[in-house]
């Protein structure tokens, strides 16, 4: 098997549009609307699916989040902060998406490279996406530490922070779906 290069602008998930035509041949068929009428589908794939959803969910709200501080008069910026409970909401979120890639990393992508070898490179592209999401996930955590140590808070941080958060919601976003589309079809074979 070829060397897989996850930085190839159609591997990697801040590039990528959708899985490459190379990676797509690999996966077992499936269509995504016919999921949830598979008999195995409210068994894995289903809590696989919900776990993404909570972490869609989070992920926009907290970027939802520190947009919404950028219309509080300076004034108001940090109590408004502090009522939002960004910081603790960011850190729950950061908590659950290592918990989660973990679990894959070490629990399911080697059982599921054992059952269908020829996956290798799918299950490496998200390898490589929770590399990209972990450095993301701390490049976030530093900057919700480094803003609440701020007194007063500077609005050019929470813009910051703004930008860095709606991209760590396009990451997710980009990785939950593309994970879907590989993982998905293997548990509902296996359930």
């Amino acid at each position: 098997m070829t060397r897989f290069k996850y930085k190839k602008p159609e591997n990697h998930v801040k590039k990528r549009s959708e899985l490459s035509p190379a990676i797509k041949q690999t996966l077992l068929e499936s269509i995504r609307e016919e999921w949830p009428q598979h008999r195995r589908y409210q068994g894995m794939a289903n809590f696989w699916l919900g776990i993404h959803r909570s972490l869609l969910q989070g992920s926009h709200q907290l970027a939802n989040g520190f947009e919404a501080l950028l219309d509080s008069p300076p004034s108001e910026i940090q109590d408004a902060l502090n009522a939002a409970k960004l910081q603790q909401f960011g850190n729950h979120l950061i908590g659950q998406l290592h918990h989660h890639h973990e679990i894959e990393d070490h629990n399911y992508f080697p059982q599921f490279i054992r059952l269908y070898p020829n996956m290798e490179h799918a299950i490496n592209l998200l390898d490589g996406d929770h590399q990209v999401l972990h450095q993301a996930l701390e490049d976030t955590q530093l900057a919700l530490v480094d803003l609440m140590a701020q007194k007063p808070i500077d609005r050019d941080m929470i813009a910051q922070v703004a930008t860095g958060s709606r991209e760590l919601e396009k990451i997710i976003t980009r990785h939950l779906w593309d994970e879907e589309e590989i993982i998905i079809p293997i548990l509902l074979e296996h359930g």
